[in-house]
């Protein structure tokens, strides 16, 4: 473990409560802080100011971060204040947080040619975007630590030294002296030559729209209007997905014969949920009808991104809410708790829409299987499934 100082993104909330900081703004009791209130929040201004201008930085030494933030001795901040916000933004990190693995043969088989975007997780800013294939998203992450041993493990050749991935490397090695790791996206995969102009235009106007996703600082109001109207159904084809989830959803086995009577939820919230929330997001109301509420023990099979998250049973039924659609239907959460056996089957495999003789995944994300009568015609055998 070493110690550094960093700025994190919340700074203004980190040193508001900080009891120091309450000191400083409230009392002239720390050493050497004027007596005048409103000085003390005009120090504290400048201060919060600088601050906010380094946000994601980290600093090795006391010294250097008195020096980059306050401008050392000749700052207008006081002593004070300055030791009261470095006391409030160090932290111990370890030495090395692990850099990726070389992936799967399988997930580069299926991965194709690919855009992918590195990102600076201090910030959430984008440090990078480039294209390639097998491991080329790991390239200048092991190059940048000097993992040269995981190159070779991977097929992948140092990154040619330009001034663009020279500022990468930089960027990459200051994230991870800061004690945190770079997350690896994979924007556009499986891309092929189309001799359609406007189909490129398309697809590249797509992966634009997938990294700008990462910038957004929050649902329900986008900066990018792209993304305006974006509904769970929609959601995975907009979104660029960490390499983690796409090396899940490509290594993953196709599911068993699902069991009959069920009911599959499809909730993409669940893709990045601990166990414990995919239970709390499955419990969300459903349109459970009264045949599938009357079945005792109904399996409940949880999916998102086609990747089953999650089964339980359904040892009963609540009435939850009433629906302004359809005359007021009411709606209905379910109350179990997780099969172990049917997890040990089906947790990690891909079920996709086709195996309940549908299409695409309904909009609501209830798709019940109470007979084995299918409303659709099943996709033809042999055919391989999609990522989504």
């Amino acid at each position: 473990m070493r110690t550094v100082w960093t700025v994190p993104p919340n700074i203004a909330q980190t040193l508001l409560e900080s009891p120091e900081i309450q000191m400083f703004l409230t009392s002239n009791e720390l050493p050497d802080t004027a007596d005048d209130p409103r000085q003390r929040l005009a120090e504290f201004t400048v201060a919060l100011g600088a601050l906010a201008r380094n946000i994601g930085r980290t600093f090795g030494s006391v010294d250097v971060a008195n020096r980059e933030l306050f401008g050392g001795s000749a700052g207008t901040v006081p002593v004070s204040l300055r030791l009261t916000v470095l006391r409030a933004i160090v932290t111990e990190v370890d030495d090395r947080t692990p850099s990726p693995a070389p992936l799967p043969t399988v997930v580069i088989d299926q991965l194709g040619a690919y855009v992918y975007a590195l990102v600076d997780p201090r910030d959430r800013s984008i440090l990078y975007v480039g294209t390639g294939r097998g491991n080329r998203i790991f390239a200048l992450t092991w190059t940048a630590l000097g993992e040269t041993h995981k190159l070779t493990d991977g097929r992948e050749a140092t990154p040619a030294v330009t001034p663009e991935t020279e500022a990468a490397l930089a960027r990459i090695r200051a994230v991870y002296e800061s004690g945190y790791s770079v997350e690896h996206f994979v924007v556009a995969d499986a891309l092929r030559p189309a001799a359609d102009p406007d189909h490129t235009a398309g697809a590249t106007a797509q992966a634009v729209i997938g990294a700008l996703a990462l910038l957004e600082p929050h649902r329900g109001e986008n900066v990018l209007t792209n993304l305006a109207g974006t509904t769970e159904e929609s959601e995975a084809d907009r979104a660029a997905i960490p390499i983690a989830e796409l090396v899940r959803q490509y290594s993953a086995e196709v599911a068993p014969e699902l069991p009959t009577p069920c009911v599959v939820l499809r909730v993409n919230e669940a893709k990045s949920a601990s166990a414990d929330a995919v239970r709390d997001l499955a419990s969300r109301p459903w349109p459970a009808g009264a045949a599938a509420r009357g079945i005792d023990g109904l399996p409940i099979i949880v999916v998102a991104d086609n990747i089953v998250r999650g089964v339980y049973r359904a040892s009963r039924w609540e009435a939850a809410a009433r629906t302004e659609e359809n005359g007021g239907t009411i709606l209905y959460r379910f109350v179990g708790e997780a099969d172990d056996e049917l997890e040990k089957q089906f947790v990690d495999t891909r079920l996709t829409p086709d195996r309940l003789g549908l299409k695409r995944w309904p909009s609501h994300g209830w798709a019940p299987r109470l007979t084995r009568a299918l409303p659709h015609a099943v996709a033809r055998p042999g055919a391989k499934p999609g990522r989504r």
